[in-house]
């Protein structure tokens, strides 16, 4: 792909950029109308992020191979995010794992664990546990996530597991946006 194939993909993203189709994801819901729960003492901020972190993982995890929207959580990224996202065929391959392996997947529910904020509370790092649930998938889907997992807890079809995610966060345009994102080992 060259520069100006990613700068057309990127703009189609952030123009048509909306949330999940199906309703999983609603960017119009803040913390005051979703019926999420949050701290009396969360900031404004906090909120916001957790939100955006809820609704990341509602994203990348309410997702169904034969209804697969490869894409679903673009609009919550950066656009440097983005960028490099579309440089690795991100959307092609999120597709093709899911389709080989006939995934589908569910949210369940989150934890947070932490927020620490730079010093200008302009980024900051979140770290929460995300339960989700395989509802079904080829068997050997199972047996290379079990592999990858260490056999620490076997991982079934329909029996929920928590993961450890870790985004970086930053203002972007005055929005939080999720800049970096990884993933820890199935528990």
């Amino acid at each position: 792909m060259n520069k100006l194939d990613i700068i057309q993909k990127v703009l189609e993203v952030i123009q048509g950029s909306m949330p999940v189709t199906d309703g999983s994801v609603n960017n119009e819901c803040g913390p005051a109308n979703c019926g999420a729960a949050t701290l009396a003492d969360d900031t404004v901020d906090e909120q916001v992020i957790k939100e955006l972190c809820r609704n990341f993982a509602k994203a990348l995890n309410d997702r169904d191979f034969e209804c697969l929207d490869g894409r679903a959580e673009y609009h919550l990224y950066t656009v440097d995010h983005l960028i490099e996202l579309i440089k690795n065929n991100d959307e092609q391959n999120t597709i093709k794992l899911f389709n080989d392996n006939k995934i589908k997947s569910k949210y369940e529910d989150c934890e947070f664990l932490s927020i620490t904020f730079s010093a200008d509370q302009e980024q900051a790092v979140v770290v929460y546990n995300v339960i989700t649930c395989v509802v079904s998938a080829d068997n050997r889907y199972f047996k290379e996530l079990n592999k990858k997992n260490n056999k620490k807890n076997t991982i079934k079809e329909g029996a929920p597991f928590s993961t450890t995610y870790t985004l970086s966060v930053k203002k972007e345009r005055e929005i939080w946006k999720i800049d970096k994102f990884e993933a820890s080992e199935e528990n």
